[in-house]
């Protein structure tokens, strides 16, 4: 079953009741007060955060998002390190497809660290060239904000074995 997954850097923008996961920075929720808050607010979705290197308070960050201006492909191996000694589930790397050999090639050392893949496209295609089409990446961001009409994009979750329902 394909999934929709929805972020935003506002909360105030994600919207209730219109996608399964709901995904934002873990910087912007600075308690777990905060966040109960937001997964009552939004009751039916997953919350999934992210990682841009401006701080997890929570450390509950399950993705790392590998763009201009948030971690780089070197921050990959210590931030798998740390999610994994805090059994983090759903390991996942946020990049797009010129930054994504770079990020397999840090990730593919010793010891090797096993992760989701979330490739950013933006232009409403799902295939991602090498990867199984509808199967894999494990998500594809499709759907810019632009194109949603929101300050948010959206992903298709092709692969059921990432964040599982029910």
């Amino acid at each position: 079953m394909i999934r929709v997954a929805i972020d935003s850097d506002n909360l105030g923008d994600l919207p209730a009741g219109v996608a399964p996961i709901l995904m934002t920075y873990a910087d912007l929720i600075a308690s777990r007060a905060q966040l109960a808050e937001l997964e009552d607010h939004h009751r039916g979705s997953e919350i999934v955060l992210m990682d841009r290197g401006l701080g997890d308070p929570l450390g509950l960050s399950s993705e790392a998002d590998v763009e201009t201006g948030a971690l780089s492909p070197g921050h990959l191996p210590g931030w798998f390190d740390k999610r994994t000694a805090a059994h983090v589930d759903y390991l996942t790397v946020y990049c797009n497809q010129s930054t994504l050999p770079r990020v397999e090639a840090v990730l593919a050392g010793t010891p090797y660290r096993d992760h989701w893949r979330h490739i950013a496209r933006l232009d409403g295609i799902w295939d991602v060239p090498g990867f199984q089409p509808l199967h894999r990446p494990a998500l594809v961001q499709v759907v810019s904000s632009a194109m949603l009409g929101i300050h948010a994009d959206a992903s298709i979750v092709l692969n059921p074995g990432w964040h599982p329902t029910g």
